[in-house]
């Protein structure tokens, strides 16, 4: 006979435990490419600031470049 454990979600629906872990491990992953996405849009972004801009925020056009240049998964 098998048995199988369920846990109650945050709209008080029963889910087996196999299925939460894929929804936490799908969460997660949305939340790694979400934040991949908006590193990398970041750093193409420091590209259309002039050398006034960059000296604002304490960067050098080389500083940029070489942020520019990281993968999108290096912080």
């Amino acid at each position: 006979m098998s048995t199988h454990t369920t846990t109650a979600n945050t709209h008080g629906h029963f889910l087996p435990n196999d299925a939460l872990k894929s929804a936490a491990v799908l969460t997660s992953l949305v939340k790694t490419v979400n934040t991949w996405v908006k590193r990398h849009q970041g750093r193409e972004a420091l590209l259309h600031l002039d050398d006034r801009m960059l000296a604002d925020i304490g960067l050098t056009r080389a500083d940029a470049y070489m942020e520019v240049r990281k993968p999108f998964w290096r912080p």
